[in-house]
């Protein structure tokens, strides 16, 4: 049995061995067939790592190669902006000596040796940089990436004050002249504007490249804005970027040493960022509490700078008003343009209020409409129309610049009246005289057309509207953009408005239409309205004939008037005078050709401002540079000539002296016109303050005073007061604007 037995498992071992025998046949085939698979399987992998390794080599030569490209690009840029800056400066001998004529005044910083010194030295550094191999390792280009943009706000600094038309001094001259807290507070301000473009591209190289070359054009923009106007760069300039744009063409714009130093600097300092290495910035993770932090940061710096005393007592600075450029001086450029966005918010006159306003408002009376007259109203200010022989010392020319214009007496008012602007800023002037507003009550330099008429506001155009007038035309022979003339003119009542595209075979002298033809649409526009009804007619018109620049010489500009005293000799001068003399021819065409019209009409003339010759010559006509004069003596360079003619018997008046705020209301009684309660509120005014502008007021015995110093003191007049709370409810409290008082 138990051999059975043994005979059975020997049976079943036997069996088990050729099962196993068959799976070991078949493993070894299936392994064979794996084996040959993977084999395949390797042989393409193999193949498609090989052609990925291909396609990566590939892109990477082609970025290689496009990094090559850009990198090339950029030094042969750079290594041309070197050799032109490089060139420009060997080509101005001015810069060289170690003496400029800064707007022709004599300003010396350094030698001439050192600033040949400097500007050879910078253009073989910014060389070295584009062509020398970067060999610094990765800790120290880290570091030095660091540094620049740690420095950036700094070199950015002394950059805007070098470039300041008040200062251009070296590096320990600004901190002595600025102290440091201010030095400190300007940098600071300056880091935040850095940081803030930080926070939104997250790259302290493109940060930095942005912050040097902001600190650049906001330097060489306020040299260009003082040397067109005779102002520097302020906040609420801003707002008049498009008119700035519509003129630019028309100036000079050749460099001083000081805007030629940053310009170099800033290309340098460039380049030194743009050759070291690229770091990724922070991940989103860490950049959203940094945005956070930044917020906070900015938020109380804000709030300091606008909302506290901070720019009063901490860290004084005072804008001159009259004198931008003496802030300039004294607070630097970054504090006194900061400062200066204060000048966009408007104050609540003290004790203001709507009832106060109306019980003001009801001890002046609108005129009856019983015995008034309706006169054809022709109101021209013309473009920069002034008596240059009036300022500072009398100089002589070969023959009378104005003779028609000083020759007009009979049935004609005549004086000079006092405005806010010099040389520019035009829109300021116009909006004095329509709406009778002073810019003595609004921020400095402000526009109210850009800044603060946003809906239809009453004006001498509405008043005459009421009144049935026809045309209510406004014409400007230029571009309609200009101080947003576009937009304003419907609000203030105007229902056409006449731009250069409306004028065909104008007459032009220099680049602009001249004030023949201008004057010749005027009558064109007044016997059309006259086919159509016998109505009386308006129109208010802006020329621009004699626009500054006058730095060159034009083929269809006579060289008529010549200035006989060598010691006033001056090209841009006569180029001038030789302009408003055919002003002159102009305006006695217009007028002759009234005087035979048989309906009354008045003939309102005068400039917008003194023009923007450059400041040597009217440091010539004071004797002294216009940084050393007293505010009243500045005032002559805020004057200029009107008359009011009319075509009937009206009183003879001359030797009158105001200012354009009051010009409207002093028309209408002049030739017998209704007047507002607005127009006898402002002649009572001027009874007792005849001029007023936002550098100051003249009471009647002639005594001039500082808005800024008065303000506040018991001695400002009540009737200012009053005039301020009028103008507030008029431009500002819409709502509750007093009804039938300003029109």
């Amino acid at each position: 049995m138990n051999d059975n037995v043994m005979d059975n498992e020997s049976v079943e071992k036997g069996s088990d061995k050729e099962v196993t025998t068959d799976e070991k046949i078949s493993n070894d085939n299936a392994a064979s067939f794996h084996s040959d698979l993977t084999e395949i399987n390797n042989s393409d992998t193999t193949d498609n790592i090989n052609n990925n390794a291909e396609k990566n080599s590939s892109k990477n030569e082609i970025s290689k190669a496009g990094r090559e490209k850009l990198g090339f690009i950029f030094k042969l840029a750079g290594l041309v902006i070197l050799v032109l800056l490089y060139v420009y400066y060997w080509l101005h001998e001015d810069f060289r000596t170690g003496v400029v004529t800064n707007y022709k005044e004599i300003v010396s910083d350094v030698n001439a040796s050192a600033r040949t010194i400097f500007v050879t030295s910078m253009v073989a550094l910014g060389g070295a940089l584009l062509f020398v191999k970067n060999i610094l390792g990765d800790i120290l280009n880290k570091i030095a990436s660091v540094l620049m943009f740690v420095l950036t706000p700094v070199v950015s600094f002394f950059m805007l004050e070098y470039s300041n038309i008040q200062q251009s001094t070296l590096l320990l001259d600004t901190v002595r002249m600025l102290g440091k807290k201010r030095v400190l507070t300007s940098i600071v301000i300056l880091g935040l504007i850095m940081l803030l473009i930080y926070v939104f591209t997250n790259s302290t190289k493109v940060s930095s490249i942005f912050t040097i070359s902001f600190s650049c054009v906001a330097g060489i923009a306020s040299y260009y804005t003082f040397s067109f106007r005779g102002i520097p760069l302020l906040a609420t300039d801003l707002s008049s970027l498009r008119t700035a744009m519509n003129v630019m063409s028309e100036y000079d714009y050749s460099l001083n040493y000081f805007t030629y130093a940053i310009i170099l600097l800033s290309v340098v300092w460039i380049i030194a960022l743009c050759k070291l290495k690229s770091y990724k910035g922070f991940s989103w993770k860490i950049r959203i509490p940094i945005t956070i932090a930044y917020a906070a940061i900015a938020v109380f710096s804000v709030n300091l700078l606008f909302n506290t005393d901070f720019l009063d007592k901490t860290v004084p600075v005072r804008i001159n008003t009259f004198m931008p450029q003496k802030s300039y001086r004294k607070y630097g450029f970054v504090l006194t343009f900061t400062k200066s966005i204060n000048f966009l918010l408007i104050e609540e006159p003290e004790k203001y209020s709507y009832d106060k306003a109306e019980a003001i408002a009801d001890k002046y009376k609108t005129d009856s409409n019983q015995g008034y007259k309706t006169p054809n109203v022709i109101v021209i200010m013309d473009e920069a129309f002034s008596d240059l022989q009036s300022v500072g010392k009398h100089f002589n020319t070969n023959e009378e610049v104005t003779p028609f214009f000083n020759s007009l007496k009979e049935d004609t008012v005549r004086g000079f009246a006092y405005v806010s602007v010099f040389g520019g800023q035009t829109a300021n002037s116009e909006y004095e005289f329509l709406t009778g507003c002073s810019k003595a009550f609004l921020p400095a330099t402000s526009t109210p057309y850009q800044l603060f008429i946003k809906d239809k506001i009453p004006s001498l155009t509405t008043y005459l509207k009421k009144q049935e007038y026809q045309g209510n035309i406004a014409m400007h022979p230029f571009r309609a953009s200009g101080y947003n003339r576009e937009t304003i003119y419907p609000l203030i009542g105007f229902d056409r408005f006449i731009t250069m595209e409306d004028f065909s075979d104008a007459k032009y002298v220099r680049k602009f239409i001249s004030d023949e033809t201008d004057f010749k649409r005027i009558i064109n526009e007044y016997e059309n309205a006259k086919k159509k009804s016998d109505k009386p007619f308006y129109l208010f018109n802006v020329t621009m004939q004699n626009h500054s620049g006058y730095d060159e010489d034009f083929d269809n500009l006579p060289d008529t008037i010549k200035i006989t005293d060598k010691n006033f000799k001056d090209a841009q001068a006569e180029r001038y005078l030789n302009l408003i003399h055919l002003s002159d021819k102009a305006l006695e065409s217009l007028i002759s050709y009234f005087e035979n019209v048989d309906d009354d009409t008045v003939i309102v003339f005068f400039g917008d401002h003194e023009p923007g010759v450059h400041e040597a010559f009217y440091t010539k006509l004071f004797g002294k540079k216009s940084s050393k004069l007293k505010n009243e003596q500045l005032m002559e360079k805020y004057k200029v000539p009107f008359i009011i003619w009319a075509n009937y018997d009206i009183e003879e008046r001359s030797n009158i002296n105001t200012s354009l705020n009051y010009l409207s209301a002093i028309m209408k009684d002049s030739v017998g016109m209704k007047k507002t309660g607005f127009d006898n509120f402002r002649l009572d005014s001027f009874q007792s303050i005849p001029i007023l502008t936002v550098n100051g007021y003249y009471d009647k015995k002639g005594q001039f005073y500082s808005l800024s110093d008065n303000k506040k003191s018991e001695s400002y007049p009540d009737i200012l007061s009053d005039y301020d709370i009028l103008q507030y409810n008029y431009m500002f409290d819409k709502k509750h604007r007093i009804d039938n008082f300003f029109d």
